[in-house]
């Protein structure tokens, strides 16, 4: 009596075989419950993918030395003085080609006042940065970047946190047109 029972629920334990017409519906099921989740989530990575890009800084000297990975929301381009700011480089040789993508500070903005000079770049009287140690390097005279005015419509004074920061004490504004978005230090 013992071997049929142990007959018995070893002929259950085995799994029942389903049928191909049973298969079938099985997985338009799975298809039916899975395709607007898989939906939802290319609409998500689309939305993410175009909003979102993720920007590194490669340099040896970073003009923003703790900072090297950046989120940049290439929708939010509403930027204020102070905020990190993705843009396109335009007449930045020999450091940078046109085209590429640089994250600096937005130091100053539209009606802000910036003065220039050998020893020190203000804006609207606050220092922002000290002397001019790439006009050497550039083989300009420091004399000739000084500026004393005020910032343009739709145009940034862009700078990093190191004297050695090639930014617009140098090339001078960042337009509307070149802005990429803001951007947020990763790390």
């Amino acid at each position: 009596m013992n071997v049929h029972h142990q007959s018995a629920s070893s002929t259950q334990s085995k799994p029942a075989r389903l049928r191909p017409y049973q298969t079938k519906a099985t997985f338009g099921m799975f298809l039916l419950k899975a395709l607007p989740i898989l939906v939802l989530i290319l609409a998500v990575e689309r939305y993410v993918g175009q909003r979102f890009l993720i920007g590194g800084d490669d340099q040896v000297d970073r003009c923003l030395p703790d900072k090297w990975i950046y989120l940049i929301d290439t929708y939010n381009k509403d930027i204020w003085r102070g905020d990190l700011m993705a843009f396109r480089a335009e007449r930045m040789t020999p450091y940078f080609k046109d085209g590429q993508i640089i994250v600096k500070i937005a130091a100053g903005v539209t009606g802000d006042r910036i003065q220039v000079d050998s020893h020190q770049t203000t804006v609207n009287g606050l220092l922002i940065i000290e002397g001019l140690p790439l006009a050497e390097k550039l083989k300009k005279p420091a004399a000739s970047f000084k500026r004393n005015e005020t910032i343009p419509p739709a145009a940034y004074w862009m700078t990093g946190q190191t004297p050695k920061s090639f930014d617009s004490r140098y090339w001078g504004y960042v337009y509307d047109h070149q802005v990429i978005g803001r951007a947020y230090a990763l790390f």
